[in-house]
């Protein structure tokens, strides 16, 4: 009997108007809208928690750290390949060498600021050297250590540092101020702030004038109204620097 009365509800439902099962289905979902929504906030929570256990197995973190860790060190290693194939391909740097260096330490004692290098390769390597950094002249080997593989650079803004240089076609010495900056003095023009200022060509030291820094501020000399003072920042961020570049000029044949 029960089951013939489903069956005859069954076949009222399926023959009733749309209307009619539309309005029922409402109902039905109306009445038992909150048994279905725990049930599902049950599975949700059941199924998170067991991604999240197994995401956190310790072995699999340990591999991918191990992946990633070997990825940035061949990533550093095909850098620092691109950066010495690209300078020894450069029309500038044709008859030059470099001796590829890693920067250990930067002393900014008072008035001093230099760089300890360390060298992969010492052969050739002399006091008064250019030292670039991000392609930029940054300053000139001091001393060289050959039986540590190790030399210091001094800086630029050095306040003993001074190299000749050219800024909008106006031949002057740049000095180090000490403080990671440099001075242009006495110059007979003024020169427009963002004026790239380059070192100048060097018999056996440098072949071609490079890029040393640029004006941050030009204002008249204090003791000569007639002439200008500038200063300089290096055209890279020294203090960031993690490998610098020195130039090794062949002799001719």
């Amino acid at each position: 009997m029960l089951f013939t009365w489903f069956m005859l509800t069954g076949l009222i439902l399926l023959f009733a108007p749309q209307e009619l099962t539309g309005k029922f289905q409402l109902a039905f979902v109306h009445i038992f809208r909150w048994p279905l929504s725990m049930g599902g906030s049950v599975a949700l929570t059941a199924r998170t928690q067991q991604l999240a256990g197994g995401a956190s197995q310790p072995g699999e973190r340990q591999y991918r750290n191990y992946i990633a860790n070997l990825q940035q060190t061949l990533d550093e290693q095909r850098r620092k390949f691109e950066k010495l194939y690209g300078l020894d391909n450069t029309f500038v740097w044709e008859g030059a060498d470099f001796a590829l260096a890693d920067v250990i330490t930067a002393t900014t004692d008072g008035s001093r600021n230099e760089l300890t290098i360390a060298c992969r390769k010492t052969d050739g390597l002399t006091k008064g050297q250019y030292v670039l950094g991000d392609e930029s002249v940054i300053g000139i080997v001091s001393e060289v250590f050959p039986q540590i593989a190790k030399a210091d650079v001094k800086l630029v803004t050095d306040s003993t540092s001074w190299i000749p240089v050219e800024v909008a076609g106006l031949k002057n010495i740049l000095k180090g101020n000490g403080d990671y900056t440099a001075r242009i003095e006495w110059l007979k023009n003024a020169v427009k702030v963002g004026e790239d200022v380059f070192a100048l060509k060097k018999a056996g030291l440098l072949d071609a004038p490079i890029i040393v820094g640029t004006v941050s501020r030009c204002e008249r000399n204090t003791q000569n109204a007639s002439l200008w003072d500038v200063t300089v920042e290096p055209a890279c961020d020294i203090q960031k620097l993690e490998d610098v570049a020195v130039i090794i000029i062949r002799p001719p044949k």
